[in-house]
């Protein structure tokens, strides 16, 4: 728990990959907002064997220009863009990872694993490229992402609709629904059993390629110019094939996250 508040704070960015939803009044107005700070909390179920679920404060950054961003998890740089469709390159951290020793000793045992067996599934430091269309009826986006961190050395590919509805000036709610696309290293590194594991004994089990679909509802009230409050919650939707996987127990992961940010 302590290594992962201290890991949080360090990036001094939101844990989640989510907290990215919200809106991005630069790449429809042209106008860079500049920065904001904040203070959030984030939490999240845990899928992995004994893992519970934990609200963790994190400081929130973000930073816009004309050329340049950060937002929550993703920093990049925009290679094109006009009102309607924008480009950019960008460098993505994945909070995914697994702490053995959260891991349920007995719930291993029925199983006949064991913790000695097993290995830490590191975060990703991920780079790659986004796209985005806005159109009167929502906002659809893609991203290619590759881990050159050294993790999984995986790909991950992201497709996602949202839907920005303004209920009065100040509240606005953002609800999306997605899929993300696992390649074969990612989804084996991080919901399988590794060659390294195989050899100390544990059953092998590779899942290999997986879709995981997603749904999350987002709002946003405006305090003053200044001031604004930000909550989302997700649920993704995890495949049997992930589930089956020996050190996964649960068939959903609720993910959610709040922060107050002040704009310079």
């Amino acid at each position: 728990m302590i290594k992962k508040i201290v890991t949080i704070t360090a990036l001094c960015i939101p844990t989640l990959a989510f907290a990215e939803k919200q809106p991005q009044r630069p790449a429809q107005t042209g106008k860079p907002q500049g920065l904001s700070v904040g203070l959030g909390a984030v939490g999240s179920s845990g899928i992995y064997i004994g893992e519970k679920t934990e609200i963790i404060p994190v400081p929130v950054i973000a930073y816009e220009s004309e050329r340049f961003f950060v937002r929550g998890l993703s920093a990049g740089a925009a290679l094109y863009g006009d009102r309607v469709f924008s480009v950019n390159a960008i460098a993505n951290v994945n909070m995914m990872n697994l702490d053995v020793g959260e891991l349920s000793t007995r719930q291993l045992a029925e199983k006949g694993i064991s913790k000695a067996q097993l290995e830490d599934r590191d975060r990703s430091v991920d780079l790659g490229v986004e796209a985005s269309m806005r159109k009167p009826y929502g906002i659809i986006s893609a991203q290619a992402l590759h881990d050159v961190g050294g993790a999984s050395e995986g790909t991950e590919l992201r497709l996602n609709y949202q839907y920005f509805w303004q209920i009065d000036p100040r509240l606005s709610l953002i609800p999306n629904v997605g899929v993300e696309w696992l390649s074969d290293k990612r989804a084996n590194y991080y919901y399988g059993i590794l060659n390294s594991e195989v050899a100390r004994g544990v059953d092998a089990y590779r899942p290999d390629q997986v879709f995981i679909p997603h749904v999350s509802l987002g709002a946003n009230y405006v305090i003053n110019e200044k001031v604004n409050v930000f909550g989302v919650a997700m649920q993704k939707f995890l495949p049997n094939k992930v589930q089956d996987g020996p050190l996964v127990d649960q068939s959903s992961q609720t993910n959610f996250y709040m922060a107050v940010n002040y704009k310079f």
